[in-house]
């Protein structure tokens, strides 16, 4: 308890001597030296403002799209979370691209049409992402690199209520996150 006490006084003691010694002066002091001036944020030229955005983060940018839009979805039929041959296909060559370029995560979502319940279709969508998550792993692409999610019925590609609808969104997509 001693202890305690002791080490609290201590504390209190640093924070004081802390503050008496920062090298603050009180407001009605003048500077020791020439005026300053701060610059305010507001006060930088037009031509600067955007500059870094324009130059890194677009580029950023669209290389990330870049990489969007050489990954394909892979479909899945209903009620379903096994791998066809044809989303083994575009496994492989999805699995190539990623392996070929590093800068860059994949989150794989998973999906699936509106029939069932919301529970039910979390489920399932969590079974299509991890099918792929696992496939991709087994190919050789680090863990650290890949992530996967849910969103059951809740995110439609297409909104209709017919079978073409229904096939369009039983998929896992693939979306491109920045970097390692």
């Amino acid at each position: 308890m001693r202890f305690r006490y002791s080490v609290i006084i201590v504390a209190l003691v640093l924070a004081a001597s802390s503050a008496m010694f920062s090298g603050c002066r009180p407001d009605d002091t003048t500077p020791d030296g020439p005026d300053t001036t701060a610059v305010v944020i507001d006060e930088v030229p037009d031509t600067l403002v955007g500059v870094w955005e324009s130059d890194t983060l677009e580029a950023y940018n669209d290389m990330l799209m870049m990489h969007q839009d050489n990954l394909d979805d892979v479909f899945f039929e209903y009620d379903s979370y096994e791998l066809s041959q044809g989303a083994l296909d575009i496994l492989m060559e999805n699995a190539a691209y990623i392996m070929d370029t590093r800068d860059y995560r994949v989150l794989i979502e998973g999906h699936c049409d509106e029939r069932g319940t919301i529970d039910y279709n979390l489920s399932l969508g969590e079974k299509r992402a991890k099918a792929v998550y696992d496939y991709l792993v087994n190919y050789g692409i680090s863990r650290d690199r890949l992530e996967y999610i849910s969103y059951g019925k809740e995110r439609p590609f297409d909104p209709g209520h017919n079978e073409q609808a229904w096939t369009m969104n039983r998929r896992a997509h693939f979306r491109v996150l920045p970097g390692n």
